[in-house]
Parts: structure tokens; C-alpha cells; sequence
């Protein structure tokens, strides 16, 4: 038997992360870090959340604080703009192995 988890039973999952820009990172020493919404396909949250933790460690970006992962199942957004691109994020994600970041809202060094 295989440890390996058939694609189908994987699922699109996003996160609010609060992120900080560590040593090697191009924004390093210019802003102390932001928050930005991730989406990845995986079986389960801990898989998600793994995976992410790995996008941002390979990207030079620490994680302060995760709001949430939760699986991504049609989330009212507030207008139709939003509502699509955000889906269209998720069909993305769903479609492949990587981890979608959304736009970086990010703050200025303190």
C-alpha cells in the first residue's frame, strides 16, 4: 500500500498569514513584514499548513501568525470583483502542487 494520498482526495485550502521579511529577502530591512492570503490544494489542514510554512521558509518570509486554514468551498466575498479573482486563485491552486500567495499588503519597518 502506497503512503502516498490519491490527488482526488486532495482539497484547496487557504490561510491569512501574517508574515514577517527575514534575512535574504529583497523587502528585508525596508518593511517589517504584511499579511497575505495563501491557497494550496492538499488533503488536510496540517498538510496545508505545512506547505505553506515551507512556500514562505523557501521565500525568506516568517510566519508571525496563522488567522486560519480552512478549505476553500464557495466564500462570499463582498463584491463580484473580489468573488472572482479569489475563485480563479483557488482554480489555480486546485490545478497544481504549488502555493498561491495573493497581493502582499505589507506594513513599514517600525
Amino acid at each position: 500500500m502506497s503512503d502516498k494520498i490519491p490527488q482526488e482526495d486532495n482539497r484547496v485550502y487557504w490561510a491569512n498569514v501574517e508574515f514577517t521579511y527575514e534575512e535574504g529577502s529583497a523587502q528585508h530591512g525596508i518593511f517589517e513584514g504584511g499579511l497575505v492570503y495563501a491557497f494550496v490544494r492538499a488533503y488536510d489542514v496540517r498538510e496545508a499548513l505545512d506547505r505553506i510554512e515551507e512556500e514562505f521558509e523557501d521565500r525568506d518570509l516568517g510566519v508571525r501568525a496563522v488567522d486560519y486554514v480552512t478549505e476553500y468551498q464557495e466564500v462570499p466575498w463582498e463584491n463580484e470583483e473580489d468573488q472572482l479573482h479569489f475563485d480563479g486563485v483557488a482554480a489555480l491552486a486546485g490545478s497544481t502542487s504549488e502555493v498561491f500567495l495573493d497581493s502582499f499588503e505589507v506594513y513599514e519597518r517600525r
